[in-house]
């Protein structure tokens, strides 16, 4: 009896600690350093660990880490694979690792970007001394092996991956519940085995060239969950006014999927395809539009939108005529609206998108919106009216006059409610003397909240170019003055980086 019990509370020490190390996900340090506690910490913290090795080295600064990380799972190749490989001259000579790390991945990944690309595959960096072909073979018996051990999928990336997967061992029952797929349409075997496995799948990001138009639209169509699609459209221009029939299939078995909420599209020229998603999926809650080159105003005005009922978010990385449209059509539900640098047709335009957030988004909770002087009579209304507000991002193209920057900040003072606290500005350079005026009018204006600020652009040259000594003696009154307010309250967060947002804050 006494075994039994101390079974039991292993058992639950086990549990409470998969609880504790998974809320230590974002610090691998911490992680890391409970390999070494004892066998079940190490055992634990492995599980956490090896969920998403990828995020630690699929990025341009961090590559060379895969190579250790790629000789760990070789090593633990399954000696079929091994003599595969050898007949390839891939010889593989560390011996197997104390644990079996490959069964704790839920995520598989080998996109990353640099240089300017984004979808450089980590393989041909990591076995950068073994030929095309080599790397090849060696790719596949690393995925037929990820297939055949990971039994809780929830990611995978087969973009560039041309297999048939029907032939690899045990994918049936560790593919059936796969949550997110990454891919391009233009393998047919590919599609063919995904079709047949893989019926469940929630999320889909595709790299639509049109070339297998039949087997994508019954993959779409074969699944039962589908929820969200992220389309990268990579139809070469010159070939877009004669696939129009292919684009129509598939929009077709899109939109049979009318329980749809999330949809991200790259918009080139086919007017048709987008219109026939955007017409009928009239369910979504979260819409991103971009378009990679920034150029295709006349695409955007043809652009439809009927009904967004349900819309919470909206992102936008091209014209901001699009997005008065969508707000128009929306019923007060939207609570984010994300607009990046993309086309201002008119200053009158600007107003317009002004406008249309204060009349439609009544309930807004994360506003970032492109502005300018011309527009803080109609960006005060929008202040008073969106009452639920809580975070701004302000961005314009010249950011030097601080005339400017002093009335932004006498309007955020006056018309901001009491929900609001959140403030990225990246409006002008901001004269040290005016963020102190600033602080000083939120701070006595009653029931404002500490404030939340990302990066704040301060000049510390003022009017003129100062020397060094001058320059930092500027430097150290805006870091005090940061300090001080901090202090009393004022603000509660001054986090001075470029890559922090907001935005993350919320949770679709």
């Amino acid at each position: 009896m006494p075994k039994q019990n101390k079974l039991n509370i292993d058992i639950l020490n086990s549990d409470n600690l998969v609880l504790i190390f998974e809320r230590l996900y974002d610090d691998k340090k911490s992680l890391v350093s409970c390999l070494f506690v004892n066998r079940l910490w190490c055992q634990t913290s492995l599980r956490i660990l090896w969920k998403d090795p990828w995020s630690l080295f699929l990025n341009e600064d961090k590559l060379e880490k895969s190579k250790p990380f790629f000789r760990t799972i070789l090593s633990q190749l399954p000696d079929d694979s091994k003599k595969i490989l050898a007949g390839r001259n891939i010889k593989i000579e560390p011996p197997k690792p104390l644990f079996d790390y490959v069964s704790h991945l839920r995520y598989i990944n080998h996109t990353y970007s640099a240089d300017g690309k984004k979808d450089n595959d980590i393989y041909n960096y990591a076995f950068n001394n073994y030929n095309e072909s080599q790397r090849s073979e060696l790719k596949k018996e690393v995925y037929k092996f990820f297939f055949k051990k990971c039994s809780s999928l929830i990611f995978i990336d087969l973009t560039n991956c041309n297999y048939k997967l029907t032939d690899f061992p045990d994918i049936d029952k560790n593919l059936s519940n796969l949550n997110h797929l990454r891919l391009d349409d233009k393998f047919i075997q590919l599609i063919s085995s995904l079709t047949e496995l893989c019926k469940s799948i929630e999320k889909v990001d595709i790299n639509l060239t049109c070339s297998n138009p039949t087997g994508i639209s019954k993959f779409f169509q074969a699944q039962l969950r589908l929820k969200s699609i992220i389309i990268r459209d990579n139809v070469n221009e010159s070939n877009n006014t004669s696939l129009e029939k292919q684009y129509g299939m598939i929009g077709d078995a899109i939109v049979e999927k009318r329980d749809l909420t999330y949809l991200d599209l790259t918009i080139e020229n086919n007017v048709s395809f987008y219109n026939n998603l955007l017409t009928n999926l009239t369910k979504l809650r979260k819409l991103v539009l971009y378009d990679s080159r920034y150029r295709n105003v006349t695409v955007h005005k043809q652009l439809k939108f009927d009904n967004f009922s349900q819309l919470q978010v909206l992102q936008i990385g091209i014209s901001f005529s699009v997005a008065v449209k969508i707000i128009q059509a929306t019923k007060n539900t939207i609570q984010v609206i994300w607009l990046d640098k993309g086309n201002q047709e008119s200053e009158e335009q600007i107003a317009l998108l002004i406008r249309s957030i204060t009349e439609h988004c009544r309930k807004l909770k994360y506003l970032k919106t492109y502005l300018k002087d011309e527009n803080l009579e109609d960006f005060k209304q929008l202040l008073l009216n969106c009452k639920y507000l809580e975070g701004l991002y302000i961005f314009r193209g010249s950011i030097y006059n601080d005339e400017d920057g002093k009335k932004l900040l006498d309007v955020l003072a006056d018309a901001a409610q009491e929900n609001l606290y959140k403030f990225q500005l990246h409006y002008c350079y901001f004269k040290i003397d005016t963020l102190d005026n600033f602080f000083k009018k939120w701070k006595g204006k009653k029931g404002r909240k500490p404030l939340y600020l990302y990066p704040i652009l301060a000049n510390y040259y003022e009017t003129r170019y100062l020397s060094r000594e001058e320059f930092n003696k500027n430097k150290k009154r805006f870091n005090e003055m940061i300090e001080r307010y901090k202090k009393d309250k004022t603000i509660k967060i001054f986090e001075n980086s470029k890559d922090f947002m907001f935005i993350n804050d919320f949770e679709f």
